[in-house]
């Protein structure tokens, strides 16, 4: 829970910027991403219109830091039945496992980006005829499996 008296502290309008940042480093990380969320439900919306325009990197993390706060909050509870803790671990886990993935997929993508450029630059260096030939059987096989 969010001790009220440091909250009434941040949101004094005393404080200027290093006061305020002096503050909020005295909080837990449990209580600073809740302020967070605080902060990012204040902010204006900016609702994604397309798929294309979601950051999934981003969208990702929080999932994983909220999925991490209710795993800190039902892990201390005594309440709450072990399978659900086991529940809201694998969660946590399974986060883990999409960023991994999504880190492995980018590094992929660099590497393809560098196999390119070096493709391209080795071509630059053949004769004009070597070019050509190197082109037309690039465009009928790149047809074929659909990249064309």
């Amino acid at each position: 829970m969010i001790d009220e008296s440091k909250m009434a502290k941040i949101s004094a309008p005393a404080l200027d910027s290093r006061d305020l940042k002096a503050s909020l480093k005295a909080l837990p990380a449990r209580e600073l991403r809740k302020l967070l969320t605080m902060v990012e439900e204040l902010l204006p919306d900016t609702s994604v219109q397309k798929v294309k325009d979601l950051d999934l990197e981003d969208e990702l993390m929080q999932q994983y830091t909220k999925t991490k706060d209710l795993m800190d909050e039902c892990i201390s509870d005594t309440e709450v039945a072990p399978n659900q803790k086991a529940q809201v671990a694998n969660s946590v886990v399974s986060t883990l496992k999409q960023i991994r993935d999504m880190q492995k997929d980018l590094r992929l993508q660099e590497e393809v980006k560098l196999t390119e450029t070096v493709l391209i630059e080795m071509i630059k260096t053949l004769p004009q005829d070597t070019k050509d030939e190197f082109f037309a059987e690039y465009e009928v096989r790149a047809r074929k499996v659909g990249l064309m």
